[in-house]
């Protein structure tokens, strides 16, 4: 069974979250919450959506963080053809501010 593009992407959000977490405090967990609510960033939901990487892209690690003065997403993924692709996003935006790959 296949499943969905937007739940194989919630389930490396969540795996992120899990093995990646342990730097991460409560309060960072809450303020993104408060953004979100607050809609001064999107939904990552939505921010992979606009990024329409594929059904066969895998999703490896996202990262939520602050640089430069705004909050970001980093995204790194697997594409169809086995290269490994990181995208940094304007979590508020959703403007791609860079974008790298193993050619």
């Amino acid at each position: 069974m296949r499943l969905p593009f937007s739940m194989l992407a919630l389930t490396a959000v969540i795996l992120s979250v899990t093995v990646l977490g342990i730097g991460y405090s409560d309060d960072d967990h809450e303020e993104a919450y408060r953004l979100r609510e607050r809609r001064e960033i999107l939904s990552l939901e939505e921010l992979l959506r606009r990024l329409d990487l594929g059904a066969d892209t895998r999703i490896l690690e996202i990262e939520s963080k602050f640089e430069h003065g705004c909050h970001v997403y980093e995204i790194e993924y697997l594409n169809r053809d086995g290269r490994v692709h990181e995208v940094l996003i304007d979590a508020g935006s959703g403007e791609v501010l860079s974008a790298e790959g193993d050619d």
